[in-house]
């Protein structure tokens, strides 16, 4: 809608123009033909005629090729007419103006408008012309088609400008996209790496500490029931079942080294900088950090949850929310930490929690934290953390 109101508004001072050389070409027709008062009031009506066309054309006709090309030639023809029959400097202009009508259609069915445009310029040069003095005829001729073709050659250059700058809006809005899926996917995969060494942690227990501690109970029973009988067998069964218990411990600890071994941030402030820089080409995306105080004395635990939130929560208001403006704000006291992440996209009324949204539930519940959400129609989107500290 946006691009719509901004050609709006840039076709104003062009449609003004031409309404402007229209009273003009109205003045020059009653002073050139006020003592023909028939041709006067046919030319009145011609160009009243043409106004009447193009009001249409621009306001009825948009969204409509057939009828706005007709529309079109019909104005060229009119305005050709025009320039024949009163051969004005006004009457020249309002011609040239069509050029711009012209430029802003689409390419192939530009190239048979310029060819009629510029052929009818050629006819009325001709008609206009006193072959009698046939240098004369040719200077004159030569300048009015220069001048022309400077004309056309600057349209076309800004033609060609627009086509580039629309081309590079759409790269940017893909490259916004991939970019949005690129942290979405970071994610994705990072959980599933999570669950993955889980599910082997998992299996490591089942394995190997499992086995042990069955081994162990059965040493300790077979220990117990021979500790009377024989006590010095007794003595190397329970010696080990020591290194049984050693062997079980070590493999605790290679599975809780496994569990920690997830990515944990340390420099906080430069993690998210980082990850809000990789944003920062983009003109028409605003992300601001505000922080109170450092956090960076805290656990990486903490670090990396308040991290995390932070990327689900501006990966959730570009894909879902077409935000233009994110603010994340830190602050700290003696008793907790509060995030809020806040943005202006399009909001709802009924939050649908996504698994992003349920995760950053589940690791700030891990802290015995809280989470809410706050959204409306058109508002935006808002995460607000507590976390105890």
């Amino acid at each position: 809608m946006s691009d719509v109101n901004q050609m709006f508004n840039f076709l104003k001072p062009v449609l003004f123009l031409k309404f402007l050389l229209l009273v003009s070409i109205f003045i020059n027709i009653y002073l050139k033909y006020n003592s023909d008062p028939l041709i006067m009031i046919l030319l009145f009506t011609l160009t009243t005629i043409i106004i009447i066309n193009n009001l249409i054309r621009n306001k009825k006709l948009k969204g409509n090729p057939k009828y706005e090309y007709i529309s079109l030639l019909f104005s060229i023809c009119a305005a050709t007419l025009l320039q024949y029959l009163i051969g004005s400097l006004t009457t020249t202009f309002y011609m040239y103006s069509y050029l711009y009508d012209i430029f802003q259609l689409e390419k192939n069915i530009l190239k048979f408008f310029i060819s009629i445009h510029l052929l009818l310029y050629i006819l009325v040069i001709g008609l206009d012309s006193d072959f009698s003095d046939i240098f004369h005829i040719i200077s004159i001729a030569g300048v009015k088609i220069f001048a022309y073709l400077a004309t056309t050659g600057m349209l076309y250059y800004q033609k060609n400008l627009e086509v580039e700058k629309e081309e590079i809006k759409q790269l940017n809005e893909k490259l916004k996209l991939a970019n949005i899926k690129l942290q979405k996917y970071a994610l994705e995969v990072e959980e599933m790496t999570i669950s993955r060494e889980r599910t082997k942690v998992a299996q490591e227990l089942h394995d190997s500490l499992g086995h042990s501690l069955m081994a162990l109970n059965m040493h300790l029973e077979f220990a117990k029931n021979i500790c009377s009988t024989k006590p010095k067998k007794a003595e190397e069964v329970l010696a080990k079942s020591e290194k049984i218990a050693k062997g079980s411990i070590n493999d605790l600890r290679k599975a809780v080294s496994l569990l920690s071994s997830e990515l944990q941030i340390t420099e906080f402030n430069t993690s998210l900088e980082k990850l809000i820089s990789t944003f920062d080409l983009f003109n028409d995306i605003k992300i601001t950090f505000n922080m109170n105080e450092s956090i960076d004395d805290l656990s990486p635990l903490i670090k990396t949850s308040i991290y995390k939130t932070i990327q689900e929560a501006i990966t959730n208001s570009l894909s879902h929310g077409n935000s233009t403006e994110i603010t994340i704000k830190i602050t700290r006291n003696s008793e907790n930490i509060k995030l809020v992440v806040a943005d202006n996209g399009i909001g709802c009324n009924n939050i649908s929690k996504s698994n992003g949204l349920n995760g950053i539930e589940h690791r700030i519940k891990l802290l015995r934290g809280t989470t809410q959400y706050f959204s409306h129609n058109n508002l935006g989107f808002s995460i607000k953390v507590f976390i105890p500290i």
